[in-house]
């Protein structure tokens, strides 16, 4: 390991140690506290129990099954790592069921330098997969253990929504030679979650992870766009998806 990243991961252990409050990641909205976000989680795993969707599987790593403790601490790795490098080591994360064209945004995962995304993904597929059927039942649970996990730069859901052509998705992939050898303080994953009934941020694409829209122009400032603005674009993104599943 580099002394790169050995200082990220001092820093990172250190940053773990303070509180602080938790981004919820539908095109920039932020959540209230740390403490309103792990009830929330509580609240998804209760409510998937009482629907009862079933995660039987091969083995997982312990450290890696979808359980509080580690959806904090990957939760709190994923702001430490981010806090000290910023979101050029982050990614957003996009699930997709290999039978449409829709991919869900479903998170955000970091990884310290002297790992790749590719490692970062592979190594906390486990929860990153299971978080997505959870978060989209109707859509992802089915699909459950064959979805396909895409990852797009940090914080890019705005682009996005803009069918900006230089944001480009690529596929991950479960297995990864030397995945299992990083340590889970070297990655994070900051799953997205839902509030005042979202309905949750999607986009069509084609096999490639490229966007089937047009790109939307946006104002020459690229001021933030108002809250209005937001579900004005979201209605819009809603009706495109509606109109390409009635084409089907």
């Amino acid at each position: 390991m580099t002394s790169a990243s050995l200082l990220l991961l001092m820093a990172c252990l250190l940053q773990s140690a303070h509180s602080f409050s938790t981004t919820f990641h539908v095109l920039g909205r932020t959540a209230p506290s740390s403490l309103s976000v792990k009830n929330k989680w509580d609240m998804l795993i209760d409510e998937d129990e009482d629907e009862d969707l079933q995660f039987d599987g091969p083995p997982v790593p312990r450290d890696m099954k979808y359980n509080m403790f580690n959806i904090d601490r990957q939760r709190t790795n994923f702001e430490s790592i981010k806090a000290v490098a910023g979101k050029d080591l982050t990614n957003d994360v996009y699930a997709r069921n290999p039978e449409t064209d829709t991919f869900w945004f479903i998170g955000k995962v970091a990884h310290v330098s002297d790992v790749s995304v590719e490692k970062a993904v592979a190594r906390q597929w486990a929860m990153v997969e299971e978080h997505s059927a959870r978060l989209r039942p109707a859509e992802l649970y089915p699909k459950w253990g064959s979805l396909q996990l895409w990852v797009a730069p940090g914080d890019s859901e705005l682009d996005v929504a803009y069918c900006k052509p230089e944001i480009k998705f690529v596929q991950m992939f479960r297995d990864v030679g030397g995945a299992s050898e990083v340590r889970n303080i070297e990655v994070g994953f900051q799953g997205e979650l839902y509030e005042n009934d979202e309905e949750g941020f999607r986009t069509i694409r084609t096999n490639d992870g490229e966007p089937v829209k047009s790109e939307i122009q946006s104002s020459a400032d690229r001021r933030q766009p108002t809250d209005a603005e937001l579900d004005d674009m979201m209605e819009v993104l809603n009706s495109q998806v509606l109109t390409n599943d009635d084409n089907e």
